[in-house]
């Protein structure tokens, strides 16, 4: 099963802080998309399948995969070029438009959420979530912790060579140029001989 998920904490409604755990499975036609929104008080949620995330989306100016992606997008980057509408106590509505300009903005998507009675489940799947997303960080923060000690101990041998090539060659132009000064001077006292027997 295709499945993304992403955890987005924002703030909103003078200031009050949120979270969103989205869930996309792509091979779920029936549950589509999953979303968790919590204030850390009240939690809300909502399941929904294709055909309502085709209902409630603008498809005039998005195909489904353009809907998702903006939707990921705009909670990834913090709403940069997106502007967000949270309203509703019982029930949330989530409206989300992308901004094209100053004064222009297109819906990509509304969506409503329903108050969880028993929230307890909902904190658990954002826990577990947090808690897997923490273990593969960790897991990738090894690898490149590993990747980065081999790039240093290759490094530190190509110093290593890169040092011995220096002595190598600094010693081969010592012993290239007392060969040269040997054979100069040879040369100077035949050439000195020469002269003198010419006299």
């Amino acid at each position: 099963m295709v499945q993304s998920e992403l955890l987005s904490s924002f703030k909103h409604e003078k200031n009050k802080r949120f979270s969103l755990l989205q869930i996309w499975n792509d091979d779920d036609q029936d549950e589509f998309l999953k979303l968790i929104l919590t204030d850390y008080l009240n939690y809300w949620t909502g399941k929904y399948s294709l055909e309502e995330i085709k209902k409630f989306s603008n498809l005039n100016d998005f195909d489904i995969n353009g809907i998702k992606q903006q939707f990921i997008d705009a909670f990834a980057t913090d709403f940069q070029n997106f502007s967000l509408k949270v309203e509703g106590l019982e029930t949330k509505k989530l409206e989300i438009k992308k901004v094209l300009d100053s004064e222009i903005k297109v819906k990509v998507i509304s969506i409503e959420l329903k108050i969880a009675s028993d929230s307890s489940l909902l904190a658990e799947e954002i826990f577990n979530f947090s808690i897997k997303k923490i273990k593969n960080l960790q897991k990738r923060n090894e690898l490149l912790e590993n990747e980065i000690q081999e790039l240093r101990e290759q490094k530190n041998e190509a110093v290593e060579s890169l040092r011995e090539c220096v002595n190598e060659k600094e010693a081969m132009e010592f012993d290239l140029y007392s060969k040269f000064v040997q054979i100069l001077n040879e040369k100077k006292s035949k050439i000195r001989e020469l002269a003198k027997s010419d006299e």
